[in-house]
């Protein structure tokens, strides 16, 4: 059974993000009865890795008929342009039915001894390479503590936000205080079928949402 009534509160679009760590929950997903429009899986990081269950989330997202999407995990010490290769390669045209591109950058992707001072001009880069290559501008998911320190350039306000607040209230990042936000992820306890899943709203209706697919 899902939960989602008492998590999703106002919020009329919903869904999940899985990667691996979910095992073959998406075998057990119903579009009708779970209630989710969409389903957003993990695909790569750095520049080789690709998660091992995406080969089968990525299809089976679809044929279900939910809104699919796919991030990459960016690791601040590996090539942007070859991060971009690794995650194009994988998940191959991104089509306009789904989410444009999502970088996920948190905590960990800070890696061990790098350059603090080339962090964000390299992931600028990152996001303009899969821009220019995809057509559709990427999304960014992160958090407050990881933003503020290190996602200051205001340049990192055209993007949208994907936030990652498991307050009652949202707070949003510094950089993007005068932005709406388009995805909160607003709990990691959420349940369905006995597992334990990343719950994430839209700020919008069906019809915004539709919106927002078609033209970012």
């Amino acid at each position: 059974m899902s939960t989602a009534p008492a998590i999703a509160d106002n919020f009329t679009v919903f869904g999940i993000d899985i990667s691996k760590y979910q095992g073959d929950e998406i075998n057990f997903l119903n579009k009708q009865s779970d209630g989710l429009t969409f389903i957003i899986c993990k695909a790569t990081e750095g520049i080789t890795y690709t998660d091992s269950s995406f080969k089968t989330n990525w299809p089976a997202i679809q044929a279900k008929g939910f809104v699919r999407g796919a991030y990459h995990f960016y690791h601040c010490d590996d090539d942007p342009a070859k991060q971009v290769a690794n995650y194009l390669g994988v998940i191959g045209e991104v089509e306009k039915t789904g989410f444009p591109p999502i970088v996920d950058f948190e905590e960990t992707s800070i890696d061990p001894g790098i350059d603090k001072t080339a962090i964000q001009p390299n992931l600028l880069q990152f996001l303009t390479l899969l821009e220019q290559k995809t057509g559709r501008k990427p999304l960014i998911y992160t958090d407050n503590n990881t933003a503020n320190a290190y996602l200051t350039d205001p340049a990192f306000a055209a993007y949208k936000l994907w936030i990652a607040d498991y307050n009652a209230t949202l707070t949003l990042p510094n950089v993007w205080k005068s932005q709406p936000w388009t995805l909160w992820q607003k709990s990691a306890n959420y349940t369905l079928n006995n597992q334990l899943n990343d719950f994430d709203v839209f700020n919008g209706d069906a019809a915004a949402f539709a919106t927002f697919i078609q033209n970012s």
